[in-house]
């Protein structure tokens, strides 16, 4: 697990962790790190990369948070929210807020001490060459994002850092994906920074960083500080 280096993010007390997952490992190797309960849904998915892949980056996200709780592991005590967004159960005065994301063979950990920043997200997606674009781009982009993906080099890349971006405010917002993905327009710019257009005035006040990412993907961070709100 390495540190990504994101200065405009760590400014505001944010940490973001990079899991390099074994899919050949054995699924045993993460569970003294789960709970039962979640060792139990590890263990209903039917797919074995699947089962590795929410072992690992649980097991993972357990101990960053345990290493900021003082506590083991699995003694960290998560809740799920209204939209499926975890969180921990804890006084939000000491509650460390945090995200994650995984694809392919990769996976993402946000982290931010409570206090100054109230919302997190962070997402990462493997890039699939055979994906059809352009059906993509009139699902769930805006008008001004279609132009812009068409106009780039490479419409893959541009495409997944808009998606990537979107998926990361939402996620912060607390909301579901799915069906907001167009309620939010994403403009990459040159420092890394992802300029965000959004018409619903209590989403206001999100910033946003394209993250590094190994070949092949693309990652983004998002939040909200008090400041902003």
């Amino acid at each position: 697990m390495q540190l990504v280096s994101v200065r405009e993010a760590m400014s505001q007390g944010i940490e973001v962790f990079r899991l390099d997952l074994d899919l050949s490992a054995e699924l045993s190797d993460s569970l003294p790190h789960l709970t039962p309960e979640e060792r139990g849904r590890a263990a209903r998915f039917v797919r074995a990369a699947d089962r590795l892949r929410f072992a690992q980056t649980r097991a993972a996200t357990r101990r960053l948070l345990g290493r900021r709780l003082g506590c083991c592991p699995a003694d960290v005590p998560l809740a799920v929210g209204v939209h499926g967004k975890p969180f921990v159960d804890e006084d939000p005065l000491r509650a460390p807020l945090f995200n994650v994301s995984h694809s392919g063979g990769h996976a993402l950990i946000a982290l931010a001490d409570p206090g100054g920043v109230l919302h997190l997200g962070v997402d990462i997606e493997q890039h699939k060459p055979d994906l059809d674009a352009e059906v993509m781009l009139d699902a769930v982009c805006t008008d001004q994002e279609r132009a812009s993906v068409r106009r780039a080099p490479d419409r893959l890349a541009a495409f997944y850092q808009r998606w990537v971006g979107k998926e990361a405010v939402l996620k912060a917002i607390g909301i579901g994906v799915a069906e907001h993905l167009r309620s939010i327009g994403i403009s990459p710019g040159g420092d890394g920074r992802l300029a965000i257009a959004c018409a619903v005035p209590d989403w206001n006040g999100f910033q946003a960083m394209a993250l590094p990412a190994p070949p092949g993907y693309a990652a983004a961070l998002a939040w909200r500080t008090k400041e902003s709100t």
